[in-house]
């Protein structure tokens, strides 16, 4: 079994994590364990840019319009 440890972490979600464990009964330890391995399991979203371009544009037309439009800030892929 592997470990970590989890740095920088608020005291304010130390101790919602708590009070949710313990409304749970479970210990903190069990229930972050849980939350990391759902978190592990969950697949990760496509992408929301279009890979195929092609069927995008009509021969002739400029790309950048449809480049533009579906240009989004990368999001975090951890959850």
């Amino acid at each position: 079994m592997a470990s970590i440890t989890v740095r920088n972490l608020s005291d304010e979600s130390k101790e919602r994590l708590r009070a949710r464990a313990k409304s749970a009964g479970v210990s903190l330890e069990s229930l972050a364990r849980s939350i990391l391995d759902q978190a592990a399991q969950a697949s990760i979203p496509e992408a929301p840019f279009p890979h195929d371009l092609i069927a995008l544009v009509e021969p002739g037309e400029d790309i950048e319009p449809h480049v533009a439009q579906h240009d989004e800030p990368q999001r975090p892929t951890c959850l």
